[in-house]
C-alpha cells in the first residue's frame, strides 16, 4: 500500500545523519511509499542529495515563516500535500503545532516531546540504546518483518547484520572538492585529522589537549590536518600556533569536510558533527566526551572507535547536550584528559591493519 510518509528531524547535520538508518528502513519496508523530509534551509541540499528521499519540504522559523502566522501559513501548505502519517524526531512544540494544524491524520512523536498530546501516537524513548536505534523505534509500525526481527537484533549487539543500518552519507564523486582538498584526500599521503570544536563550548576537549596531539604527530612527521566550522576558527588557532600543521578550519564545505573525514588514517574529536561523519564514513575515531556521556546514545555507531572521558567526576555528565559554562567552574571534565592517552589510542588505529567495530571505553581516572 502505497503511504505518504512525512519525517521531521532535528535541525542538525548531526541529528540528519543519525536519521538515515531509519529512512532506510523505512524505504526497504515500504518501497511503494514516498517519503518527505522536513528540512531547515541549512540541511536541505545535503537531504536532498539523498536517494531514499522522495522529496524535501523547506522550514524557514527564522525568516519566511517566523511567528504564529508563518506557522499557519506552512502548515496550509503542507496539509495540501495530504500526507497520511508524519514522524517527528523533533521533541518542540512548535513541530507537534504544526502537524496538528497541517490535519494530518496520524502524528506520531516521542514521549517526552512539549504539547505531545496533539500527537495521535507516542512512542517511549530508550534512554539506553543509540540514538540511530530510538530513531527506528519511532517508525517501528512501518517495518516488515525481515527489517523489523534485524533491529530487534541491533539492540542487543549494534554489530548484527542489517543492510540499512550503516550511517550514511549522500556520494559526491569529489566533484565539489576544491584542488587543494582533493590533493589531500588522493594524495596517498596518510594523515591524522584533528577537529577541535563543538556547538557546546562545555563539549569541547581543552584546545592545549588538542596542541599536544599535533605537536606529537608533527614531530613525529605524521601529516595533521585541523578542521571544523567557522565558528570554531578561534579554537583551531589556540590548537595551531606556531606549529607546521595544516589548518583548513571555517575554509571548508560539508562536502569537504566529509572527503577529508573519509580519507584520514583516524580521526581526533569531541562529542561533535566529526564524530557521525566518522560513522557514516568508517574512519577510526578517538572521541573525547567531556560534560556529555556515550550513554545518553550519541556515541560512535558501527565503526573502529575510542571514547576517551573523565568519568570519575561528580558533576559528569552535567547536561545531556552540553551547556554554555562548566557549572562548577572548574572544567575538569574538558582537562582530565591529556594529549597522551589520546595520541595512544590513535596509534593503535595508526598501527593496525585490521580491527574489530566495536567502540573501545577508555575512561580516564585518578591514579
Amino acid at each position: 500500500m502505497k503511504r505518504d510518509i512525512l519525517l521531521i528531524p532535528k535541525g542538525f547535520f548531526g541529528d540528519i545523519l543519525l536519521m538515515t538508518p531509519a529512512i532506510a528502513a523505512l524505504s526497504r519496508s515500504q518501497p511503494n511509499s514516498s517519503i518527505t523530509v522536513l528540512c531547515t534551509p541549512a540541511t536541505a541540499e545535503f537531504v536532498r542529495r539523498d536517494p531514499l528521499v522522495n522529496d524535501v519540504i523547506v522550514y524557514d522559523r527564522r525568516k519566511e515563516h517566523r511567528g504564529f502566522a508563518g506557522l499557519r501559513a506552512f502548515a496550509a501548505a503542507v496539509k495540501a500535500r495530504n500526507f497520511d502519517v508524519a514522524y517527528s524526531f523533533h521533541t518542540s512544540p512548535r513541530t507537534a503545532l504544526l502537524l496538528k494544524l497541517a490535519g494530518i491524520p496520524e502524528r506520531v512523536g516521542y514521549s517526552d516531546a512539549s504539547l505531545g498530546f496533539l500527537y495521535t501516537e507516542r512512542v517511549a524513548k530508550d534512554a539506553g540504546v543509540h540514538d540511530v536505534l530510538r530513531t527506528v523505534d519511532l517508525i517501528k509500525g512501518e517495518l516488515d518483518d525481515v527489517t523489523r526481527h534485524q533491529f530487534e537484533r541491533l539492540r542487543e549487539s549494534p554489530d548484527e547484520h542489517a543492510p540499512w543500518a550503516d550511517i550514511r552519507v549522500p556520494e559526491s564523486g569529489g566533484n565539489g572538492l576544491s584542488e587543494g582538498v582533493r590533493g589531500l584526500v588522493e594524495g596517498g599521503e596518510p594523515y591524522v585529522v584533528l577537529s577541535p570544536g563543538s556547538a557546546w563550548p562545555t563539549k569541547q576537549w581543552d584546545a592545549e589537549g588538542f596542541r599536544g596531539v599535533a605537536k606529537r604527530y608533527h614531530e613525529r612527521d605524521v601529516r595533521v590536518v585541523v578542521v571544523g566550522a567557522k565558528a570554531d576558527v578561534p579554537t583551531a588557532r589556540r590548537v595551531t600556533e606556531g606549529l607546521d600543521v595544516e589548518d583548513l578550519c571555517g575554509e571548508t564545505s560539508l562536502e569537504e569536510l566529509i572527503g577529508i573525514i573519509r580519507g584520514a588514517s583516524c580521526v581526533v574529536c569531541n562529542d561533535s558533527l566529526a564524530l557521525h561523519i566518522c560513522s557514516a564514513t568508517k574512519t577510526p575515531v578517538v572521541v573525547v566526551f567531556c560534560a556529555t556521556s556515550p550513554r545518553f546514545g550519541f556515541g560512535p555507531w558501527r565503526n573502529r572507535s575510542t571514547i576517551l572521558e573523565k568519568s570519575d567526576l561528580f558533576c559528569k555528565p552535567c547536561h545531556r547536550h552540553g551547556s554554555r559554562s562548566c557549572p562548577t567552574g572548574t572544567r575538569l571534565c574538558m582537562t582530565g584528559v591529556s594529549a597522551t592517552e589520546v595520541v595512544c589510542a590513535v596509534d593503535q588505529f595508526l598501527g593496525e591493519r585490521e580491527g574489530g567495530r566495536q567502540a573501545r571505553y577508555l575512561p580516564v581516572v585518578e591514579s
